[in-house]
């Protein structure tokens, strides 16, 4: 009896010390306000960013770095990365910054653009080719249903054969927000949530890397909402490998 209490509390301390050292992923978040020029339409536009409240919904598996330099964007530094997250408005990179930019995804690294990054990175058409869509307009902040499912197209019925592994589990859920009217520049687009028609989640391939756009999550109201965390987490994991 002693010698299998020994084993089992040897076992305990050793399945406890792995789990501790476990290896997290990195993620870097690209975040910040750039400068548009004086009289361009949206000069005036202004963001918040919840940073910390993104990093503490990942702590558990990964570890995320906020920077709004983008001096980072570089071939060295973005080794270390397993994951870009872009939540920044305006920002415009250099030449040289979305060379490596474009490189670290097109080799095979994921990319995970939410709320003001489809804003962002405008001085290149690389990028909404990326995104695989532009940003038109959006709605004043009110209130809406966001299905998670495969969607019907007005008059088809739902099909409820397939959820993407990133809804699989996430059921439709009302959330206070802004609903971003994108406009699509390739059908080769996998949309996997839609509110009041509107793509709002979507994914698709860049080179060898995997895209994930999503347009929720404009206040820390809407970020604090469990179908918005859910999207989120489940996001990064699939990204990641972490869900399949």
């Amino acid at each position: 009896m002693k010698r299998s209490l020994l084993f089992f509390l040897v076992f305990i301390v050793i399945c406890s010390a792995a789990a501790q050292t476990q290896k997290k992923f990195r993620f870097l978040l690209i975040t910040g306000m750039g400068r548009l020029q004086a009289g361009h339409p949206y000069s005036n536009w202004h963001h918040d960013h919840y940073n910390q409240l993104l990093a503490d919904y990942v702590r558990d598996f990964a570890e995320i770095r906020s920077t709004t330099d983008l001096s980072v964007l570089h071939e060295d530094s973005l080794k270390r990365y397993d994951l870009i997250i872009n939540n920044s408005l305006f920002m415009q990179p250099t030449d040289a910054q979305q060379k490596a930019f474009f490189k670290f995804i097109e080799s095979g690294k994921p990319y995970f653009a939410i709320h003001a990054g489809h804003v962002s990175f405008l001085n290149t058409d690389q990028y909404l080719t990326m995104l695989g869509g532009r940003f038109i307009n959006h709605d004043d902040i009110k209130t809406f249903e966001v299905m998670t499912c495969d969607f019907w197209y007005g008059w088809e019925a739902e099909s409820k054969s397939y959820k993407h592994p990133i809804v699989r589990n996430v059921d439709h859920f009302k959330t206070l927000d802004e609903l971003y009217l994108m406009q699509f520049t390739t059908a080769d687009v996998e949309v996997i949530a839609r509110a009041e028609y509107h793509p709002i989640m979507w994914t698709r391939k860049f080179g060898s890397g995997n895209i994930l756009c999503l347009t929720l999550g404009h206040g820390e109201f809407s970020q604090l909402n469990p179908g918005f965390k859910a999207l989120f987490v489940n996001g990064v994991k699939w990204l990641t490998g972490t869900i399949k």
